[in-house]
Order: structure tokens, then C-alpha cells, then sequence
């Protein structure tokens, strides 16, 4: 495969001969990061690209080049040092450098539409890019040729000696498919693992299918929309023609071929969410009514406390024909840091992952028939975020006083399943104090605070011990507290 740069060559400037600048490496731990790599205009499947952060920093290399590459991303620089610098791990997905290396500037580079690198070293245009991925139904030597870091991780990984022997025995027909992004970390990190367990079980019963997915979710599209593939890795296990089982982007066991195993079996694995989290704090159960008093809906929900000192929310909301499960975590100043949502409507599903650094929160949604779509919005230091959460509803306002008023930015995730993302609008609120408060869970003592915004009015009492609701008024609808189990007692 060949690229041309001779129109980046034209506009780009750079430079091709060793400067006298002289530095030493310091001691630096790099991580695998996969990338496509031109070397002379030619696609270098053999080089090797990691990241290091604070400084950030890109490390090339490649048996193209004599010497490894070190692109300090905040200088523009471009390093050379001898590759004996590099300690790699047996799977090759880490790597660590020593200190006091002696390591050259010898060029300066200039990066395109974002994560584009173009530089030259030694005559040789060099060119590193993200890496879209390979799709398609492949075998593993293409997996392994387009990928050569997954094969380390497959050959140096030794699987757990009771799943495969689990997965050996299975006697009836089976076909498991693998879909994955060459591009992805969790898939390098299990794919390569899981397919190490099932050559090793050598199963003739077993007929594993290898799919790449692209990093849209679009191609191939006979595999993503009628199999409703929104995260990877996704292993689907199917027998007779029907699916009896998958594993969605983590195991939720320790391994992948431990969830493969318990699903042929017949007793899978219940997946309780990949995200970090400490001792639960509490646990319960919301009812959504109507003007009427009719039951519109179920939320299920656990609190959990996190090692920061923040909260993290894991809620399962069934209303109509729409499952959505929400992760809500914020830090210890109560400030959302990630949320994700992922609703399920039939044989429809997305997810979207909104993540806030700092001032920026960027939202990106996967659906299984529209592919990827993205928002970055810019929010201010008062921000909040509304999920379809109602128990992460407490994170923000259970610290509130009596007479506080406050005027907020707050973004509306979207709790139906027609809007992709969500809006930031002006909230302002005002604490009417504590309040005995009567539910279907008990007799509590509340905050109460109304909350005004665009999109209208609502009346919530939050719990005084813990950071949830225990009823929320809003228009024609009513939220109630129906069920609670907590450490902390009422």
C-alpha cells in the first residue's frame, strides 16, 4: 500500500538534517499505540508506535530506520536515540527507555487535521497517522500481519487452565464470532488472549469467525447493524442459528474465555459495567408515575464510592419498550467526569460516552444503524449534567444549604432514544431547606430544592444522608423512592 506526501511535502516545511542540540532521555514508561506508519511513501506494518505522557511524546520504531524516533508533541521536536534505549515488554504492548540515553534533535515536525504526524529524517518522509482498521471476515495470519503486536500478546499470554478445559469440553456445534477494531485497546488487550484459550482447547465442535470493524462503526455493515454492534470487542456465541450469548467490550469475569466458557455452559455471567469503583454505599429502586398515579417506569439503581473521593452511579431504566443503563461518576468536588448511556429499543441500540477534562466535555455516540456521532462543547467551572439517571440526579444538589441560590450551566443527555446528544442550557435553583419526607421506602429526612430551567420547573427532595433522591415532581410526572438498602442506614 502506498501514500503520496508530494502535495505535504510541497506546503510543509521541515527539516531533514541532525541539529547539535543534545539532550539525555530521562526515564520514560511507553505504551502500544497502533498507528498507520509511511515510511517512503510506503505502509510499514512492522513499525511500532507508543505514547508517553507528561511530556506527551510519540516513539517510532521500525526496522526501516536505524535508529528509534522520539516526537516531543509539545516542542514539535523530533529525537533520535539508539533503539538498545528501549526495554519492550514480552507482549510488546509496553515498553520502558533509561535514563541518560543520549538523544539528538535532528528535525522539527508538523502535525495535520489532529493526530497527523509528518516530518523527515535522513532523506525519508516519514508519516504517522491514526489507524483506521481492517474490516472484513479475516484469518489470524491477517490479523497478525496488519497487527503485529496482538500476536505477542496472544503468544505471550497463558489463558486460565480451567476455562479452556471448559471450553474443550463443549460437544455441540458452536460458532463464535469475534468482532473487534484493529484499532481498539480493549480489543488488542482480549482478542488476541481469547483466541490463545481456543487454540489451546482445540475444539473441532467450535467454529471461530474473525471480523474487523472500523473505528465508525459502519463497515462491514452486514455485520454491524443486524448484529447491533456498538462497543468492541463484541463475541457473539451462537448455536443452531441462534445466539445463546455474547461478551460486550470487557468480561465480567477475569478473562474473556471464563465468560466464553460459563455462556457454553449455559449459566453467563452477569456483567456488572468495566467502570472502577469502591465499596457500594447504597442500593434501591425508583417508580416513575404519571399524573394518575400509573407506573411509567423502573429504575434500579447502586450507589458506589469511588478511590477519589467521588461517587459513581450505576442505574437500569425500563420504561415502555427502552432499557437504558447509565454509569454517572463525578469527583470529589461533585463534578461530573464521566458519564456513559446506553439504550436499547428492540433490535435498536447506542451508547454515548461523554467524558469532561477540565473545560471541555466531548460526547460520542455509537449506534448500531447511524455509526458514530460526536460533540465537543466548551462548559464553564458551575456545570452539571443531567443522565437519564435519576438516583445521579442527588450527586450535584444533596450538598445544598437552606437559602442557597444559584444560577448553573447544565447539559441534558437525552433519556429518549430519538436525539443523539444533548444540549447545555442556564439553571438556576433555589434550597428550601429540610423536610420530612414520606415514600414507599420509608419515612426520610429531605433537602428540598426547586430547579428552574428551559425546559421548565421541578420540585426534588434529596436524601440528608446520602447524595440521591427520594421524590422528584416534574410537569405531569412523579419519581418516588420505592426501595432502599444503605450502609449508612436512613
Amino acid at each position: 500500500m502506498k501514500i503520496k506526501l508530494s502535495a505535504l511535502m510541497f506546503c510543509i516545511a521541515f527539516i531533514a538534517s541532525a541539529s547539535a542540540n543534545t539532550n539525555q532521555l530521562p526515564a520514560i514508561s511507553w505504551n502500544d499505540s497502533t498507528r498507520d506508519v509511511y515510511i517512503n511513501n510506503e505502509l510499514d506494518r512492522s513499525a511500532q508506535v507508543m505514547t508517553a505522557d507528561s511530556p506527551s511524546r510519540l516513539a517510532l520504531i521500525s526496522p526501516k530506520l536505524e535508529r528509534a524516533l522520539i516526537l516531543d508533541v509539545s516542542e514539535h521536536t523530533v529525537n533520535a536515540v539508539s533503539k538498545d534505549a528501549f526495554h519492550i515488554a514480552a507482549d510488546h504492548n509496553s515498553a520502558s527507555s533509561d535514563a541518560g540515553v543520549a538523544m539528538v534533535t535532528v528535525g522539527k515536525f508538523t502535525r495535520v487535521d489532529g493526530p497527523i504526524y509528518f516530518f523527515a529524517v535522513d532523506g525519508k518522509p516519514i508519516l504517522i497517522r491514526a489507524h483506521p482498521g481492517i474490516t472484513g471476515e479475516m484469518t489470524a495470519d491477517k490479523l497478525w500481519e496488519t497487527v503485529p503486536v496482538w500476536r505477542s500478546v496472544m503468544e505471550s499470554y497463558q489463558p486460565d487452565a480451567s476455562a479452556v478445559a471448559q471450553i474443550k469440553s463443549n460437544t455441540a456445534e458452536t460458532k463464535v464470532t469475534l468482532l473487534y477494531g484493529t484499532w481498539c485497546p480493549d480489543s488488542k488487550n482480549y482478542v488476541p488472549r481469547l483466541i490463545k484459550a481456543l487454540k489451546l482447547a482445540g475444539n473441532d465442535k467450535i467454529q471461530v469467525k474473525l471480523v474487523g470493524i472500523d473505528n465508525q462503526f459502519r463497515e462491514p455493515v452486514d455485520a454491524v447493524q443486524p448484529r447491533q454492534i456498538t462497543n468492541v470487542p463484541t463475541v457473539i456465541v451462537e448455536r443452531g442459528g441462534q445466539e445463546i450469548g455474547r461478551i460486550i467490550e470487557t468480561p465480567a469475569a477475569k478473562s474473556m474465555e471464563e465468560d466464553l466458557a460459563a455462556i457454553l455452559s449455559g449459566k453467563p455471567i452477569v456483567h456488572n459495567g468495566r467502570w472502577d469503583r469502591g465499596p457500594r454505599i447504597a442500593s434501591g429502586v425508583y417508580s416513575y408515575r404519571d399524573a394518575a398515579g400509573r407506573e411509567r417506569g423502573i429504575e434500579n439503581w447502586e450507589l458506589f464510592s469511588t478511590a477519589e473521593g467521588g461517587y459513581l452511579v450505576h442505574s437500569r431504566v425500563v420504561a415502555g419498550d427502552v432499557t437504558t443503563d447509565v454509569f454517572h461518576r463525578v469527583d470529589a468536588g461533585r463534578r461530573p467526569t464521566f458519564v456513559e448511556v446506553t439504550k436499547q429499543r428492540g433490535d435498536e441500540r447506542t451508547r454515548t460516552r461523554y467524558n469532561i477534562d477540565s473545560h471541555t466535555m466531548t460526547a460520542r455516540m455509537r449506534g448500531s444503524v447511524s455509526g458514530v456521532i460526536s460533540q465537543t462543547i466548551e462548559v464553564p467551572d458551575g456545570f452539571c449534567l443531567s443522565s437519564p439517571s435519576l438516583a445521579a440526579e442527588g450527586l450535584r444538589w444533596a450538598k445544598t444549604n437552606s437559602g442557597d441560590q444559584k444560577a448553573l450551566m447544565i447539559y441534558f443527555a437525552p433519556a429518549d432514544f430519538d436525539h443523539a446528544l444533548g444540549t447545555l442550557e442556564a439553571l438556576s435553583y433555589e434550597s428550601k431547606g429540610e423536610e420530612t419526607v414520606r415514600v414507599p421506602a420509608g419515612e426520610f429526612r429531605a433537602r428540598h430544592v426547586n430547579i428552574k430551567t428551559g425546559k421548565g420547573a421541578s420540585e426534588s427532595w434529596f436524601h440528608s444522608q446520602l447524595p440521591i433522591p427520594v421524590r422528584v415532581k416534574a410537569g405531569e410526572m412523579e419519581y418516588v423512592l420505592t426501595s432502599l438498602e444503605s450502609a449508612r442506614g436512613k
